[in-house]
């Protein structure tokens, strides 16, 4: 599903006499929103390391990690990024091996030992949508949460504040007809989050994006 499709979807809700609203903002701010609130988008990454390089940039759009492990191997112990640090003092050079831990800052990856060869480290969490896309990364059990969500930021937003003199809807513009219409919305987006978030099923209801390369 692309932003055409939900506008298209809006339109046929919202009736004739509507101005056609541009809802890349709402649509951006409503898939945040649902990834935000329970893990439904989830990746496996793959970050192949480099020899004395103990760095790496986070999967973009990270949101938890579930677990990191070497492949085939030795699953990473998680570590606070003062416990990484404090790993570090009083070395004159970082110790280098096998990579058995791992801690997070500024969406960096630290991995320790510092790696001592290529290694496939997996990566195994969640992220949030992405800003820019083409097509929603969410199945259609979350399309209804999607144009309810949308409607209520329009009714909050755009239909809201902008001047209503030539719109035949006019009368909807700043009244409490129109409050409520944005409220009636926003309950139905409340309504079908709760439902996504009783059904979920991390292993077989998430998506799964899958990066590799990082």
């Amino acid at each position: 599903m692309t932003e055409n499709d939900v506008l298209k979807i809006i339109m046929q809700r919202l009736g004739p006499g509507w101005p056609v609203p541009k809802i890349t903002d709402e649509l951006k701010g409503v898939l945040l929103d649902i990834s935000s609130r329970a893990d439904f988008l989830t990746t496996e990454s793959t970050i192949p390391t480099i020899d004395g390089q103990g760095e790496y940039d986070q999967p973009e759009n990270l949101k938890n990690i579930y677990e990191m492990a070497i492949e085939g191997g030795t699953v990473l112990d998680k570590k606070t990024y003062r416990q990484y640090l404090k790993n570090r003092e009083g070395l004159s050079s970082p110790t280098r091996g096998t990579p058995t831990e791992y801690a997070m800052r500024h969406k960096k990856i630290h991995l320790w030992p510092v790696p001592d060869g290529v290694y496939q480290v997996k990566a195994d969490g969640s992220i949030y949508h992405p800003a820019v896309f083409t097509d929603v990364l969410f199945g259609p059990e979350f399309y209804e949460a999607i144009f309810e969500g949308v409607l209520a930021a329009l009714m909050r937003g755009q239909f809201w504040t902008q001047s209503d003199s030539s719109q035949t809807s006019g009368s909807f513009f700043r009244d409490a007809d129109g409050k409520a219409e944005a409220e009636k919305h926003a309950a139905a987006y409340e309504a079908e989050i709760e439902k996504l978030i009783a059904n979920l099923d991390v292993e077989s209801e998430t998506v799964l994006v899958e990066y590799r390369d990082l």
